[in-house]
């Protein structure tokens, strides 16, 4: 549930890999050394709004000590999430930074609540670089089509003393399980400890050793292992568990996490989107994993942003892997119904995700390379061989119907032990890890 080489060469190779077409991949990729130094900028935001308007208020911007991710990779090549940052040199004009990232509110926006006009707040954060000079950051945000149009301007003067340089209190552990390479040549996730008591580090420290030594252990993460850095942050809560509202059970814990997402049972986030990048901050990271310390099944994945597990679950690894799978891959969920969502693909309009399509013409659909030979389109559960081929299942993005996936089982909509990441779900994968790694 969400619910190479430098330049220009590198930026056409992902264009081509992705077939996404990116407005901003085609540009040159800029020096990092000519524009940044190595700090960043944390963009604390607020979404506010309903299904019909909605807007983007800044909060704070907060310096982190270190750019973790690479410096070769400003220019994003995926063209994935609802929201994306632009950061523009203000004397030249030139776009010197591109990422997307999604929030929450572009979930809400589709649910009954929102398209009965309640308004909500629902936090995200973003980054870039810190710049050397004064610059122009653009928050952008799709429409219906995928258009990118700017919600929020921000002047960003980097000597400016409102950006905020305060050290983080309080008495965190971190430590490192693995460290293979500088965090700017290696894909860092960062497990945040969610419901453990201050006699629980041991209890937390295994926990994330066992959920990183599983994904670690499948394709195609497996064959990457020695690109990926591994690090926790423990910081004791009040009370171990978390909320679960329907049973009338609320704790006191650290990043106030809760059940019940839009009145989904099993939907298990952290709305406090602003504790999680402050908490994340102490240690170079990509992608922030909370692991909740409850034995209950459920978790969340928001795209390119974090993502949540229970810890003693039977399937708490599966789960994980399949909430990483959003956050990190950008991947969308393949399996039908039981969601809160009104059409959160609109008909005839081309999923952003990689993993599922609209497009059953085998010279147009986006994984059209790795379908099997001959595979009929679509694809139904009576051709031949159906568990290994390659085409389009018609099912997916909630969607019984309209919408196709790659593979009869992956674990982006199923959790049969055998199922594991589609062939689509690796690539797709992969080449993330090859855009925060190379």
């Amino acid at each position: 549930m969400r619910a190479l080489c430098e330049g220009f060469a590198f930026l056409l190779l992902f264009s081509l890999w992705s077939g996404l077409g990116s407005t901003c991949a085609a540009q040159e990729s800029p020096k990092f050394d000519d524009y940044f130094v190595n700090k960043a900028i944390r963009v604390e935001l607020y979404n506010i709004g309903n299904a019909t308007e909605s807007s983007v208020v800044l909060r704070d911007l907060y310096e982190e000590a270190v750019w973790p991710e690479s410096p070769r990779s400003l220019i994003s090549p995926f063209d994935y999430g609802k929201f994306a940052i632009k950061l523009f040199d203000e004397a030249s004009g030139k776009l010197i930074f591109y990422k997307c990232f999604d929030s929450l509110f572009s979930e809400y926006i589709t649910t009954d609540t929102a398209l009965q006009g309640v308004k909500r707040v629902y936090e995200s954060t973003t980054r870039c670089p810190m710049p050397k000079g004064k610059a122009k950051l653009h928050i952008e945000r799709r429409d219906r089509e995928h258009t990118l149009a700017p919600v929020l301007k921000i002047d960003i003067d980097p000597a400016d003393y409102r950006i905020r340089r305060e050290a983080i209190a309080g008495n965190d552990i971190t430590f490192e399980l693995q460290q293979t390479g500088p965090a700017q040549e290696r894909v860092d996730i960062v497990f945040l400890a969610e419901g453990y008591t201050a006699d629980q580090l041991e209890k937390f420290r295994g926990d994330v050793k066992r959920l990183s030594d599983f994904l670690l252990a499948i394709e195609p993460y497996s064959v990457s292992k020695d690109k990926f850095n591994i690090r926790g942050v423990f910081r004791a809560s009040a009370e171990a568990g978390t909320d679960q509202p329907r049973q009338n059970s609320f704790k006191s814990t650290v990043l106030n996490s809760t059940y019940n997402i839009f009145d989904l049972d099993r939907y298990l986030l952290v709305e406090d989107n602003h504790a999680i990048h402050r908490m994340a901050a102490q240690v170079p990271h990509d992608v922030v994993v909370v692991v909740v310390n409850i034995d209950r099944y459920g978790g969340g994945g928001m795209y390119l942003d974090y993502c949540t597990t229970t810890a003693d679950n039977t399937r708490s690894e599966m789960v994980f892997a399949h909430e990483f799978g959003h956050t990190f891959g950008y991947l969308a969920d393949e399996y039908i119904g039981n969601v809160a969502y009104n059409d959160l693909y609109p008909a005839g309009i081309e999923p952003l995700e990689p993993n599922i399509t609209r497009e059953v013409d085998r010279d147009k659909i986006k994984w059209k390379d790795l379908l099997s030979p001959d595979v009929p389109m679509p694809t139904t559960t009576a051709a031949e061989n159906a568990r290994s081929l390659v085409g389009a299942f018609e099912g997916g993005g909630y969607m019984k119907e309209g919408i196709f996936r790659p593979q009869l089982e992956c674990w982006m909509g199923s959790l049969n032990p055998n199922a594991k990441l589609c062939k689509v779900c690796q690539r797709a994968t992969q080449r993330m890890i090859d855009y925060y790694t190379k």
